[in-house]
């Protein structure tokens, strides 16, 4: 009897998984503007920074960062929250996603500026640090809504992460930016393009 029992709740348990999967795969999460904005304040924060080096400014620097990355919470909070988002699977599915994100930019915050401040991470290694993680993200959204390249672009965040933790100044710098736009910025456009197409087949 206990044996049934145990293999009841295990049939239950795949059932779910099964059901969220099959959800995932219907889901576009995002209608791409998130990955777009991030992208381009994180973007803006860098060239930003390195102005700012040139001009002899650098006590700014700082600054600049805490200036984007709070228009970033802001935009979280307020724009893209109230945005109807396209979803065609469960709010579960959606749920889970955008726990995702949230944790792993508030993950990346914290590592970011409290890492910084504490001088914990050598402040030249803490774009390396911070795109470790956002590979977590695109990672477990590939698995979870099905697509390969959503996926293999947490692998191209790791990939990328690593040359970061020993280069420096204008290598580091380029190579940075390049990932921003080749792996957040351009996703983000195809995610938006998707999220329309989607719309227009309704």
């Amino acid at each position: 009897m206990h044996k049934d029992i145990d293999q009841h709740e295990a049939k239950e348990q795949l059932d779910l998984i099964r059901s969220i999967m099959d959800d995932g795969q219907k889901v576009i999460a995002d209608n791409g503007e998130g990955f777009i904005v991030w992208g381009t304040l994180i973007l803006t924060a860098g060239f930003g920074s390195v102005l700012l080096h040139y001009l002899n400014l650098q006590f700014l620097q700082g600054w600049t960062y805490v200036l984007m990355v709070s228009l970033g919470w802001i935009y979280m909070f307020t724009i893209n929250r109230s945005r109807e988002k396209c979803v065609v699977g469960n709010a579960f599915t959606r749920k889970i996603l955008n726990s995702i994100w949230t944790s792993v930019l508030l993950t990346m915050t914290i590592l970011g500026f409290i890492g910084a401040i504490s001088g914990t991470i050598d402040i030249h290694r803490i774009t390396a640090v911070l795109y470790t993680v956002v590979g977590i993200a695109y990672f477990m959204q590939g698995i979870i809504s099905g697509k390969t390249w959503v996926r293999n672009l947490g692998f191209g965040w790791w990939a990328g992460s690593i040359p970061l933790f020993f280069l420096t100044d204008i290598a580091a710098g380029i190579l940075a930016a390049a990932m921003m736009i080749g792996l957040q910025i351009i996703p983000g456009i195809i995610f938006h393009r998707q999220w329309k197409a989607q719309f227009a087949q309704d």
